[in-house]
């Protein structure tokens, strides 16, 4: 079987997901030690805390782009929100978690680019980046202060934009 060409985010040329079960489910943490969690409605970064919920994001891959730079889209687990990248209303790119279904994104034959992430091996191969396809430089980030929004961000400043990953097996 090909793979696309990160061995540790590959899906399988050809992979057609029957439903939200075929799609990869990530846990992610950035190299501060802060993993992603839905806190009223809002994807923030937190520090690991006594029976803290575990959240995966569910990764399915953009094929209305060029697979070579792995375009992808992240939603919740459940598949029902997605993250998203828009202006904000001073005109810089914001992360939004939005009420869309990742399936009907995965199998909607445009670019959506606004929902795509090019997916990075980046710093290590137990790293990786994820950059906004809308916002080419703008990248999933954190802040270093805990529990604050994961927003978007250029790669070297003062936000992370490393993260670890966990596969969920299904």
């Amino acid at each position: 079987m090909d793979y696309l060409e990160s061995p540790s985010l590959a899906f399988p040329v050809g992979f057609e997901p029957k439903g939200l079960k075929g799609a990869l489910m990530l846990r992610l943490w950035d190299i501060e030690q802060k993993f992603l969690y839905l806190k009223n409605n809002v994807l923030v970064a937190t520090p690991p805390y006594p029976n803290m919920p575990v959240y995966f994001m569910s990764v399915l891959v953009n094929r209305s782009l060029d697979s070579k730079k792995q375009p992808v889209f992240m939603g919740l687990e459940n598949g029902q929100f997605t993250l998203s990248c828009v202006k904000s209303s001073e005109g810089q790119p914001q992360l939004k978690l939005v009420e869309r279904d990742i399936m009907e994104l995965y199998f909607k034959p445009e670019k959506q680019l606004s929902f795509t992430f090019y997916s990075k091996i980046d710093g290590s191969p137990e790293t990786c980046s994820f950059e906004s396809a809308e916002f080419p430089g703008w990248f999933l980030s954190t802040s270093f202060e805990p529990n604050m929004p994961v927003g978007l961000s250029h790669p070297g400043g003062t936000e992370n934009t490393l993260f670890y990953f966990e596969k969920k097996v299904q």
